[in-house]
């Protein structure tokens, strides 16, 4: 059983918004109210792409602005047993960029995956390696619940909804708070500072309640 530190990309690893500003940027038609991390939206609008990745990446470095407190949370959890991973429905145009900060380079990532052919395209699978549509972190969130992991979901956009809710326990911001509303082990955040401290004040007890519930089933 591994304890799993589940931190969204939009708006818990970066400042909300950067992969709607990268699509406003490059796609000829951006949709119009933005992606909201719709899996299908953004695929439409990567396709639009035609910029060298190159240039991309170099917008992307450009215009993201990593939550503070990042590395020290993430610091924290590796230090205490637990294991972060970042998950997101950003392409990882915009993730592998950001992430590729030495600090950051032993956190797993799982997140659209592009290639380019004169235009984009962007792909999501799960993690048997099947393509989908759509529900791409609803599939890791239930593959982690399946394979027994205690996870703490950390996240800000509302489309994490349905896999906030198979986690163990969570801390929300923004649109996920108001998405998931009150709950057992549902907590809200303004900084990672504050993530941290649920962590260090909830997390043994977690552990110590997931395992005897894992024992007892």
């Amino acid at each position: 059983m591994a304890s799993v530190l589940w931190l969204d990309f939009e708006g818990v690893v970066v400042e909300a918004g950067l992969t709607d500003a990268i699509v406003s940027e490059y796609a000829v038609q951006p949709p119009e109210g933005g992606t909201q991390g719709d899996e299908a939206a953004l695929t439409a609008a990567l396709g639009q792409f035609e910029a060298p990745r190159e240039e991309v990446e170099s917008r992307v470095r450009e215009l993201a602005r990593i939550r503070p407190g990042l590395e020290e949370l993430v610091g924290w959890a590796e230090w205490h047993g637990w294991l972060p991973i970042v998950v997101g429905t950003a392409p990882d145009v915009c993730v592998e960029t950001v992430l590729e900060d030495p600090g950051f380079d032993r956190i797993a990532r799982h997140c659209g995956h592009t290639r380019q052919v004169y235009r984009w395209r962007l792909t999501y699978t799960s993690p048997r390696g099947v393509e989908l549509e759509e529900g791409f972190l609803l599939s890791y969130a239930a593959a982690l619940r399946d394979a027994g992991d205690l996870v703490a979901y950390v996240g800000a956009q509302s489309a994490g909804g349905e896999a906030a809710r198979l986690a163990y326990a969570r801390c929300a911001s923004g649109p996920l708070r108001e998405t998931l509303g009150e709950g057992e082990r549902t907590f809200g955040f303004e900084t990672l500072a504050d993530v941290r401290a649920v962590l260090e004040r909830e997390g043994e007890g977690w552990r110590a309640a997931f395992a005897a519930g894992a024992r007892a089933g």
